[in-house]
């Protein structure tokens, strides 16, 4: 999670608020809702989800230290690992491999894949050893490697040691915030050139990720933290070749002003960007983002952690297909206000944990139909399966009444806290921002 997100998100509020007014007019609209149901409005966003079943890979999770990480992950599909490349030989041709290796033995022994993120420059292979970086105690760590050659044997030596265990690999993260990457696009394209073809050496099957910008942040008042936007960053490097390189498209969707909901604003901008390099084919992933009450401070926890059921439900929906969510486990660095799948002793499981679980049982195996909304920000998403369909159901602004449809044949009503309660006579409901399924 970048350091300077919790101290900037006030810069963008009064510019998001202001450009809010006229963009949530829009609706996302895929397939034909019942004409009982409230009158909606055109969109240029399309839903359209895929006409397969979610898988349990759209729930991804990084965990930053393995001691606060059970014996086997349930409810998760993927895992990212992030182990420096300055912690793995932190001098040339010495290796350590110890906390890699226990990454990739809890991913296998809980049946997981896993994204491992090339990162962080050792001292002696930098291009500028000497230049400060996020880790102050290891310069240079932004920096590209001097020498392409040992940047390829770096590769190859962590290919040819988990192939068959690591199934995807990315080239550098956040890549347009300076204390993560120093360097030049074009010096990035060449790094990642020089991956993609040895990765491919070691095993075609391997999927190359794009670097992951922050593409929620411009550069306009972030000039401290930020080398260019994230869009325009995404653009340049797929202008510069990176495009070639790109087995899956994978930015960090962070933006702390934007609910789920505006977030898919920014996944049909990479969307735009994706068509433009002849990428539209490739999987989208958001490769490491989190939700908080930055922007609303009043909320709930029960309203705030339905941005999880939400931000996965829109993702799916709108051709995500991994969600990488930050962290199991987090420190004060992260900000206080993150949402915490522990508690804040990182021991115990916290009520958005709960909500997670939950969350991933009650979507995976089931093949999103549609998801849409109408002029009062009513969201229906309606979900089947081989047994029973179910309807999940929210209001993005704020609490309101809903008539369950007719047509609609349901035994029970599911809040994310898991209490389960029956239909009324006159089949009147409030919705709010946590939603409810309909099953």
């Amino acid at each position: 999670m970048p350091r300077f997100m919790v101290k900037i998100f006030q810069v963008f509020a009064l510019a998001i608020i202001s450009f809010g007014l006229s963009i949530f007019s829009w609706i996302l609209f895929s397939g034909n809702l019942d004409t009982s149901f409230h009158k909606s409005i055109a969109s240029d966003i399309i839903l359209n989800p895929p006409s397969i079943a979610i898988p349990q890979t759209l729930f991804g999770m990084h965990i930053k230290n393995l001691q606060r990480a059970p014996k086997i992950l349930e409810n998760i599909g993927c895992l990212r690992v992030f182990v420096p490349w300055l912690e793995i030989e932190e001098k040339n041709n010495q290796w350590n491999f110890s906390t890699l290796d226990n990454y990739v033995e809890l991913a296998q022994e809980s049946g997981l894949e896993v994204l491992f993120v090339f990162n962080d420059t050792p001292k002696w292979a930098a291009a500028r050893p000497y230049e400060v970086s996020e880790f102050p105690e290891h310069p240079g760590a932004g920096s590209e490697p001097k020498d392409m050659q040992e940047w390829r044997d770096y590769v190859r030596t962590i290919a040819t040691r988990y192939q068959g265990k690591i199934q995807s690999y990315q080239v550098w993260n956040e890549a347009n915030n300076i204390k993560d990457y120093s360097g030049s696009i074009e010096k990035l394209v060449e790094m990642a050139k020089n991956a993609y073809e040895v990765l491919k050496s070691v095993d075609p099957k391997i999927q190359v990720v794009s670097p992951g910008p922050l593409v929620g942040f411009e550069l306009k008042g972030n000039e401290k933290y930020l080398s260019l936007g994230g869009m325009d960053w995404l653009d340049n490097y797929f202008a510069q070749g990176g495009a070639k390189y790109t087995d899956v498209v994978g930015p960090h969707f962070y933006n702390n002003d934007l609910n789920p909901e505006g977030r898919l604003l920014l996944v049909n901008q990479v969307k735009t960007i994706m068509q433009k390099y002849g990428l539209q084919d490739k999987p989208l992933w958001d490769t490491e983002s989190n939700f908080g009450n930055y922007n609303n401070p009043k909320l709930e926890t029960e309203e705030i952690n339905g941005y999880i059921a939400r931000s996965h439900i829109l993702y799916w929906a709108s051709g995500v297909s991994r969600f990488y969510w930050y962290a199991w486990d987090l420190d004060s660095f992260d900000g206080e206000d993150s949402l915490r799948i522990l508690e804040a002793d990182n021991l115990n499981l916290s009520s958005t944990g709960d909500v997670y679980k939950r969350v991933g049982n009650l979507l995976v195996g089931n093949q999103l139909e549609f998801c849409k909304n109408d002029v009062n920000q009513i969201w229906i998403c309606k979900l089947t399966n081989n047994v029973s369909d179910k309807w999940m159901v929210w209001n993005s602004k704020d609490n309101f009444s809903f008539k369950v449809p007719q047509d609609w044949e349901i035994n029970s009503i599911v809040s994310l806290s898991g209490q389960k309660t029956q239909l009324p006579a006159d089949r009147m409901m409030t919705v709010g921002q946590s939603p409810l399924f309909f099953e």
